[in-house]
């Protein structure tokens, strides 16, 4: 069998091999490297869902945002500036999101229409840390369309 031209390629050590040989101790090492360390910031699963009666209670405090018609989402809708102040609204909604290890899902059409979705996945509904992330976007100023 050739060689491949390439080095150090894990290519070249799977078909340098002969057919019949397998590389375990190159798979061993492989699996170790690719194996990620537990890290203190994993996300803890911790709450419950609100009820549809709490999270109605918790969207009127909240200015903007609406809840989806299976109320699983609250969402708000903006129209920015320009697409450099919908792009910067989306950074600062990112440093949030990673703060509190809450993320929405963010989208933005038409160069400057923003659509930030809150809900926790883990729970299949809607979470007091959404009404959390929601509050903080709402203390964020934004550049809306003139």
């Amino acid at each position: 069998m050739q060689k491949p031209t390439r080095k150090n390629s894990h290519k070249e050590r799977i078909f340098s091999l002969p057919s019949n040989k397998i590389d375990f101790e190159y798979q061993k090492e492989h699996q170790e490297k690719s194996q990620k360390p537990e890290s203190s910031g994993k996300r803890v699963k911790t709450g419950t869902a609100l009820t549809s009666s709490q999270v109605r209670v918790s969207l009127k405090k909240l200015t903007g945002w609406h809840l989806s018609g299976d109320s699983k989402i609250i969402y708000r809708e903006l129209i920015i500036q320009d697409f450099m102040a919908a792009i910067d609204l989306i950074n600062r909604i990112a440093e949030i999101a990673e703060d509190e290890k809450h993320h929405p899902n963010i989208h933005l059409t038409d160069y400057r229409k923003l659509r930030i979705e809150l809900t926790t996945h883990d729970l299949g509904g809607i979470s007091k840390s959404d009404f959390v992330v929601a509050a903080k976007i709402n203390d964020l100023p934004v550049e809306l369309k003139r």
